[in-house]
C-alpha cells in the first residue's frame, strides 16, 4: 500500500548506526553516506543492523543535529565525511551550513542542509510540489561577511521566483542592531534584534505575507538599523 511521510520515515538499518549521521539507501536499507556522497536524511537515534531506524528526511524545511568529523566554525559550508559525519574540507558537493561551531571529532552541532538548486533530488522538486509525489526541497541563500547593512545590500538577485520560508542571523560582533528583510524596496519581514555576542544565532522576524514571494530578477535585500557585522541565511522554495 502506498503511503506518505512528512519530515521523517522509518527504515531498516543495513549496518550499526549512530544518531545524527547522514545516511543513504543501499539495497532498500539505510547505511552511512561517506565522504563526498549524497544522502537522503539524518538518523534520529542509534540503531543496530536489522533494527528500525527513523530518518529525518533531507527534504524537510528545518535544521538538523549532525555529527562533525573535526573542528568547524559556525557559519561554515559543510561537506560529507565518512561514517555519515560532516566536515569543512571540500568533498563532493556542498551539503549545508553550520549554525554552531564544532571543536573536535564527534561534536554534535546544529546545521542547515542545503538541497541545492537542481531541478529535483530523489524525486522531490525544488518547486512547490504535491506531497503525494515527494513534495519540495528547500534552497538556502546566504550572505556572509556583512559589516554595514544600513544601505540595504542585496542578499540575492532572484534566479527564479521564490517564496521566503524562514531566515536566521549569525552575529559576527557585539554591536546591537535591528535587522529585517526587504523585497526590492518594501519590508519583507518584521525587524529582529541581532545577537550581541559573537556567533549568536537568532531566528529572523516574521515574514510579511504580502511580501513572501520574490519575483524572478528582483533583489532580496537586508537592512540593519546600525552598522554591525553578521551573516544571514534565508530558506526559500521555488515558486513555479
Amino acid at each position: 500500500m502506498s503511503q506518505e511521510n512528512l519530515g521523517s520515515k522509518a527504515f531498516i538499518a543495513g549496518e550499526d548506526l549512530e544518531a545524527y549521521r547522514r545516511v543513504k539507501l543501499s539495497s532498500g536499507n539505510i547505511v552511512y553516506a561517506d565522504a563526498g556522497e549524497e544522502f537522503i536524511g539524518v538518523t534520529g537515534h542509534k540503531a543496530v543492523s536489522g533494527e528500525s531506524v527513523t530518518v529525518n528526511l533531507r527534504s524537510a524545511s528545518r535544521t538538523y543535529k549532525m555529527v562533525a568529523a573535526g573542528a568547524i566554525t559556525a557559519g561554515n559550508t559543510i561537506y560529507g565525511a565518512n561514517d555519515g559525519k560532516v566536515q569543512s574540507s571540500t568533498s563532493g558537493v556542498a551539503q549545508g551550513v553550520t549554525l554552531e561551531a564544532a571543536t573536535a571529532d564527534g561534536d554534535i552541532i546544529e546545521c542547515f542542509q542545503n538541497s541545492g538548486v537542481a531541478g529535483a533530488i530523489d524525486g522531490a522538486s525544488t518547486a512547490i510540489g504535491d506531497p503525494a509525489v515527494n513534495g519540495s526541497v528547500s534552497v538556502i541563500f546566504a550572505k556572509q561577511g556583512i559589516t554595514d547593512a544600513t544601505t540595504s545590500p542585496i542578499i540575492v538577485t532572484a534566479p527564479y521566483k521564490f517564496r521566503i520560508i524562514d531566515w536566521w542571523i549569525i552575529a559576527r560582533d557585539t554591536t546591537a542592531a535591528n535587522v529585517k528583510l526587504v523585497n526590492v524596496s518594501t519590508d519583507a519581514s518584521a525587524v529582529k534584534a541581532k545577537g550581541t555576542t559573537n556567533d549568536a544565532i537568532v531566528r529572523g522576524g516574521d515574514i510579511i505575507a504580502a511580501q513572501k514571494d520574490v519575483a524572478s530578477g528582483a533583489a532580496l535585500k537586508v537592512n540593519a538599523s546600525a552598522a554591525a557585522a553578521f551573516d544571514i541565511f534565508i530558506m526559500v522554495i521555488k515558486v513555479a
